[in-house]
């Protein structure tokens, strides 16, 4: 039976959505301190055990569009239960994995079903909330997003540590469970539906899925993969066509048919693209410092991992804190400045972050990573809300499905960048192209030459961050529908 009240139900279902995301996010970046032990105990070499990340991203980004097409046709509820309930047999698969390769199979399965979480997640909330409180509660949604990114390392630690990291997954499985239960009992489809695109034509296009799933899965692992394998290697050089004639063919297949998986015509709409590409590089300049700050803190200046945990703590705290505040400021002032705003503080970390060296003061380190969380928790929401104003409300799964693929697309691109820059400049000095030998050069020429690449990321990044504040400034300058602007 579906629990539901008719005065105030949104912050029903943003709660059941909260606890979703909250299960996802702790697995998600708790397994980040659980893979040098799983890589231990499955005798894992580091590259294998990097797949055990790169399967579930590559999954994750792969399923949010036809995620889309499949919640239009059966429904948000039906397709949000659905997911958690793949994560959570994903998650049991992985605590009992044998070997190697049923691990990465259950992964796969898990990741898939946190693709169809979020992307159903932000089409609930833009749907249950009236458009003059739809960034409160993107901004709620944001801040639990932040706030798991914050458990999820302790409680892996701690799990790992005392149990071991199967257990660790049996725990999430746990949580996804209760979160079923929670989505079953308190979401209810009259209401989370709302002008959702009804299939009572052709069936699901599983060939438009295939060619999405395929064309986004080439691209993101030549991007991750590059700066490993080298640029000029013939993966790499095939790789970039192939992802643009998938691509080519997954547009011609769009256009061409009834009821397509996506409807591109959704890009006509100059806010909703400007949105979107704000997005994307926003993401890239604002994501650099999570992959590098660890290796600074720890290879550079000497701290033990733990310590770089709660160094890098303060970020999280910004991000969660100011989530929320964007998200109700939003609502009451429109997005103008706050996208624009958290955009140039980014950009402003960034240029901080290039001048670190040996005697950067640790203090004015915690102090600009929470500024780094405060902005980006001051532009994300703003921008997710403008993206989910823009666009049709009766393509709003879409929507959602996009706004989680550029978050993660940007994120990918930004490490890409950072990794090849910084082993570019090692290889140049004449080091291995290995950051984690940083620490155990005794002559400190290799931090030195970690310091000068950084350097240059750094700038890449604000340059980044610039042509993300460009475009925001495209979408803040007009008025989108459904605004309180």
């Amino acid at each position: 039976m579906t629990i539901t009240r008719a005065d105030n139900y949104q912050w029903i279902a943003l709660f059941a959505v909260s606890l979703s995301v909250f299960t996802t996010v702790v697995d998600f970046s708790g397994i980040t301190v659980a893979l040098p032990t799983m890589a231990d105990d499955l005798d894992l070499s580091l590259p294998a055990a990097s797949w055990i990340i790169l399967a579930s991203t590559l999954t994750i980004i792969a399923v949010l569009v036809p995620a889309a097409s499949l919640s239009d046709k059966i429904g948000r509820k039906r397709s949000y239960t659905l997911g958690l309930a793949l994560f959570a047999i994903g998650a049991i698969g992985v605590a009992l994995s044998p070997s190697f390769g049923f691990l990465i199979g259950a992964r796969i399965v898990q990741s898939a079903g946190i693709g169809i979480v979020q992307t159903n997640s932000y089409a609930i909330i833009a749907t249950v909330f009236p458009a003059n409180q739809r960034g409160k509660g993107i901004g709620a949604y944001t801040s639990t997003v932040g706030l798991a990114g914050i458990a999820g390392p302790i409680i892996g630690g701690v799990v790992v540590d005392a149990l071991g990291w199967r257990s660790f997954f049996v725990i999430t499985a746990g949580l996804a469970i209760i979160a079923t239960v929670a989505a079953i009992r308190l979401l209810d489809p009259a209401r989370v539906d709302g002008e959702r695109k009804r299939s009572t034509g052709p069936g699901f296009d599983w060939v438009g899925a295939a060619l999405s799933a395929a064309m986004l899965s080439v691209f993101i692992a030549a991007i991750n993969t590059g700066s490993r394998v080298g640029w000029d290697s013939t993966w790499i050089i095939a790789a970039f066509p192939i992802g643009f004639i998938l691509l080519g063919l997954f547009v011609w297949r769009e256009l061409s048919i009834e009821r397509p998986m996506i409807d591109l015509r959704v890009f006509t709409n100059a806010p909703y693209s400007f949105s979107m590409a704000t997005r994307f590089f926003g993401f890239m300049s604002g994501s650099g410092w999570r992959f590098m700050m660890p290796f600074y803190l720890q290879e550079v200046r000497g701290f033990q991992p733990s310590q770089v945990g709660l160094l890098i703590f303060s970020s999280a705290v910004g991000m969660a804190i100011f989530s929320y505040i964007s998200g109700r400021l939003s609502d009451r002032y429109g997005t103008r400045r706050w996208v624009m705003l958290g955009l140039v503080i980014v950009v402003l970390a960034s240029i901080f972050y290039s001048t670190l060296d040996l005697d950067t003061p640790v203090a004015l380190i915690v102090f600009v990573l929470f500024i780094s969380g405060m902005g980006l928790g001051l532009w994300e929401v703003p921008n997710t809300t403008s993206a989910m104003d823009t666009g049709e409300e009766s393509a709003i799964n879409t929507t959602g499905a996009l706004v989680n693929v550029t978050r993660n697309a940007g994120n990918i691109a930004s490490i890409a960048i950072a990794s090849s820059i910084v082993t570019g400049v090692l290889v140049a000095r004449g080091f291995e192209p290995d950051i984690s030998l940083v620490g155990q050069d005794e002559t400190g020429m290799m931090a030195d030459a970690f310091l000068d690449g950084s350097r240059w990321v750094f700038i890449a990044l604000a340059v980044v961050g610039a042509a993300s504040v460009l475009a925001g400034w495209r979408v803040v300058m007009r008025k989108p529908k459904n605004s309180a602007q």
